[in-house]
């Protein structure tokens, strides 16, 4: 079972407010279809296997964290979880770390989706999305199958956006953005009162995400992390100004994309 793993990209992305030591988002989060993927083999063998060029332990990863989610969930209903000891999964790693596309994500989703699958456990995408919870902010979009959606709370809570698929060119400078470091500068900003939460963003949460792009709102209109990460890496304002107009920064960076096609 070989299967493309898309990246994310995130249209707007509000910080609304602080809650039990997390972040609280508004977001629309657009499932970046295009040249860039991950590709994912899931068989089963004798034992469990994960081989990819992650830059972590085992233990560290994602996928593996899902499996243990998963795991744990089966447990709960006292189902038969050996199947998951015998999955052999290999990634192909395309999506660059620290770009703010969710590529750890994004692979862990797929992984639940693929186990789903593959051993034919039958749950439902309600399901997935609930064991993605424990797992990481952004995983429960990639294991709900959604292609566009409105995302609050941590990156938990998800409400489907109907609208044609987007291709989207994406551009990741050589520069690798600690999203923990950009949340603690903005974090900091708070405190210091040079800035405050954003409002809820209901002037865009029914709104088309190709309407959204086409006001060209500035990189700090749309993303309220664009001026913190720049705060951690200054050379961001530098790429931003050089890409110029129909870019936008994506989550905690350092990717920015725009539409395939446009100028």
């Amino acid at each position: 079972m070989t299967f493309r793993v898309y990246p994310k990209v995130n249209i707007f992305l509000k910080i609304v407010g602080f809650e039990a030591g997390f972040h609280m988002l508004n977001s629309r989060f657009i499932l970046a279809q295009g040249s860039l993927y991950d590709e994912m083999c899931i068989t089963q063998k004798d034992s469990f296997c994960l081989k990819g060029d992650f830059g972590c332990e085992m233990r560290e990863n994602l996928i593996f964290k899902a499996k243990c989610a998963l795991s744990e969930y089966l447990n709960q209903q006292s189902r038969e979880t050996l199947g998951l000891e015998s999955l052999h999964i290999e990634v192909q790693k395309r999506i660059p770390q620290g770009a703010g596309l969710g590529g750890g994500s994004a692979n862990a989703g797929a992984f639940l989706r693929g186990a789903n699958e593959i051993l034919s456990l039958g749950l439902r995408e309600d399901e997935l999305i609930d064991i993605a919870k424990h797992i990481g902010a952004d995983v429960s979009f990639f294991a709900s199958g959604l292609r566009s959606a409105n995302v609050s709370g941590k990156g938990e809570k998800l409400e489907s956006m109907q609208e044609v698929a987007i291709e989207c060119e994406i551009y990741t400078p050589s520069l690798f953005c600690d999203t923990k470091k950009v949340y603690r500068a903005f974090a900091d900003s708070i405190q210091n009162k040079s800035r405050q939460y954003s409002p809820q963003a209901t002037q865009w949460l029914n709104m088309q995400s190709r309407e959204i792009l086409k006001v060209h709102y500035t990189q700090e209109e749309l993303n309220d992390l664009f001026e913190s990460a720049c705060v951690c890496y200054p050379s961001l304002k530098d790429v931003a100004k050089e890409l110029g107009k129909g870019w936008y920064f994506s989550g905690g960076g350092s990717s920015f994309f725009r539409l395939k096609g446009e100028e």
